[in-house]
C-alpha cells in the first residue's frame, strides 16, 4: 500500500511533466540554453532498506534545498542539504529500552505515571552534486532527461519525545545512551525529468527517482540497546538505502534565453 502511494505520486508528477513539455513543444520558439544559478526546493516520500529498515518503519519524508548552477552545455553542479524523518516509527521500542520500561510496558515520568514516549528517526544529508540534462524537445534545450550523482555525508538518530510527562531517563545527556546517533559517507543517484519553461520563471520543475546509500557508524562512546544486546561502544558499520520519487521546484536566479518568434 505504501509503495503504491509513492508510485501514484510518481505517475501524477510524470503526467504534469509531459503536459508541460507538450505545451512547450507547441510554442513556435527557438531557444538557446541558459547558464544561471538555480535554487530548488525538494520533497520526497522515501522507503528504507538495509540496516535502517531493521530499526525504523517506512515510509519517511525528506525535505531539502539545492543550490545549483546550470551551464550552457546543460551540465549541472551544486550542493544539496536535506532532512528526513519518520512518524513514531522506531521498531522494538520496549525491547530496546527494556531496562527503562516497567513490566506493564510503560516508562514512568516525573509525575509517577506513564510518560507516553514517542520515538522516531531524524537525519540529514549534505551532498555535492553533478549531472547532465539531455534535451528531448527541439525548441526547449533547457529541458529533458536528467542524470545526477552526489556524494557527501549523512547522519541519522533516534529522537525520543515524551507526550504526557517529562522522562529524565531519555532526556539531556541520558538520551545519548539510547539515540543511536550515526554518521558517515553517503552517495546518491538520480534519474528523471528536468523542465524549465521558456517564458515563465515559476513553472520550473524536476521529477526524478532517487536512490541513496549510507555507510554510518556510531558517534557515541557508549550505547545501550537491550534488543541488540549492546552495552558499550558500537563499532559496527551500518549500510542502508533510501529510495523514492523526488519533486523539485526550481527558481532560476538570473540569466535569460534568447528567443526568436516565427509568425505564420
Amino acid at each position: 500500500m505504501k509503495i503504491s502511494k509513492i508510485l501514484t505520486v510518481a505517475t501524477i508528477c510524470s503526467s504534469i511533466f509531459f503536459s508541460t513539455m507538450a505545451q512547450s513543444n507547441n510554442n513556435d520558439t527557438a531557444v538557446d540554453t541558459l547558464n544561471c544559478p538555480i535554487i530548488s526546493f525538494n520533497f520526497a516520500p522515501v522507503l528504507g532498506m538495509g540496516d535502517i529498515n531493521d530499526m525504523f518503519t517506512s515510509p519517511m519524508l525528506e525535505f531539502g534545498v539545492s543550490a545549483l548552477y546550470k551551464t550552457k552545455a546543460n551540465w549541472v553542479f551544486g550542493v544539496e542539504g536535506s532532512f528526513f524523518f519518520g512518524d513514531d516509527n522506531l521498531k522494538n521500542r520496549a525491547e530496546r529500552l527494556a531496562s527503562l520500561y516497567t513490566e506493564a510496558g510503560t516508562m514512568i515520568g516525573t509525575g509517577g505515571s506513564d510518560a507516553g514516549v514517542d520515538a522516531f528517526n531524524r537525519g540529514f544529508f549534505a551532498l555535492l552534486q553533478a549531472g547532465k540534462i539531455f534535451p528531448v524537445v527541439k525548441n526547449n534545450p533547457n529541458s529533458g532527461v536528467m542524470l545526477m550523482f552526489g556524494a557527501g555525508m549523512a547522519q541519522n538518530q533516534i529522537i525520543y519525545m515524551p507526550s504526557l510527562e517529562e522522562a529524565p531517563q531519555i532526556s539531556g545527556n541520558y538520551a545519548k545512551l539510547y539515540d543511536h546517533q550515526q554518521r558517515g559517507l553517503a552517495l546518491s543517484e538520480k534519474i528523471g525529468f528536468w523542465y524549465m519553461n521558456n517564458k515563465k520563471t515559476y513553472l520550473n520543475i524536476s521529477v526524478a527517482f532517487e536512490f541513496k546509500q549510507m555507510w554510518l557508524k556510531s558517534t557515541r562512546d557508549y550505547v545501550i540497546d537491550d534488543f541488540m544486546g549492546i552495552r558499550g561502544k558500537d563499532d559496527k558499520t551500518y549500510f542502508s538505502h533510501l529510495y523514492g520519487v523526488k519533486i523539485g521546484w526550481m527558481i532560476p536566479l538570473e540569466g535569460k534565453s534568447t528567443q526568436e518568434y516565427y509568425y505564420y
